[in-house]
Protein backbone atom coordinates (compact mmCIF):
# COMPACT_ATOMS: atom_id res chain seq x y z
CA UNK A 1 0.00 0.00 0.00
CA UNK A 2 2.97 2.45 1.06
CA UNK A 3 4.36 1.58 -2.42
CA UNK A 4 2.01 2.32 -4.55
CA UNK A 5 1.05 5.62 -2.78
CA UNK A 6 5.29 6.14 -2.88
CA UNK A 7 4.22 5.23 -6.64
CA UNK A 8 1.31 7.41 -7.07
CA UNK A 9 3.10 10.63 -6.09
CA UNK A 10 6.66 10.14 -8.34
CA UNK A 11 4.79 10.52 -10.88
CA UNK A 12 5.87 12.73 -13.09
CA UNK A 13 2.29 13.52 -14.08
CA UNK A 14 1.35 14.23 -10.29
CA UNK A 15 4.55 15.99 -9.41
CA UNK A 16 3.72 18.62 -12.41
CA UNK A 17 0.25 19.00 -11.10
CA UNK A 18 0.96 19.79 -7.69
CA UNK A 19 3.34 22.18 -8.36
CA UNK A 20 1.40 23.98 -10.81
CA UNK A 21 -1.54 23.94 -8.05
CA UNK A 22 1.15 25.27 -5.56
CA UNK A 23 2.67 28.38 -7.44
CA UNK A 24 -1.13 29.14 -8.46
CA UNK A 25 -2.14 29.53 -5.08
CA UNK A 26 0.62 31.56 -4.28
CA UNK A 27 -0.27 33.55 -7.54
CA UNK A 28 -4.15 33.95 -6.85
CA UNK A 29 -2.95 35.06 -2.72
CA UNK A 30 -0.56 37.51 -4.15
CA UNK A 31 -3.34 39.04 -6.74
CA UNK A 32 -5.83 38.57 -3.03
CA UNK A 33 -3.20 40.62 -1.34
CA UNK A 34 -2.36 43.28 -4.05
CA UNK A 35 -3.40 43.17 -6.89
CA UNK A 36 -7.13 45.29 -6.01
CA UNK A 37 -5.70 48.46 -5.66
CA UNK A 38 -5.74 51.18 -8.67
CA UNK A 39 -3.01 53.73 -8.84
CA UNK A 40 -4.82 56.54 -6.95
CA UNK A 41 -6.00 53.93 -3.99
CA UNK A 42 -3.90 53.87 -1.00
CA UNK A 43 -0.12 55.55 -0.52
CA UNK A 44 2.69 54.33 -2.07
CA UNK A 45 5.85 54.84 -1.17
CA UNK A 46 7.94 56.54 -3.58
CA UNK A 47 5.09 58.78 -4.55
CA UNK A 48 6.29 61.60 -1.98
CA UNK A 49 10.13 61.38 -3.66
Amino acid sequence: MLEKLKGFIYQEKVRWVSRFLYYLLILLLLFFMYGFNNASAGSYIYNDF
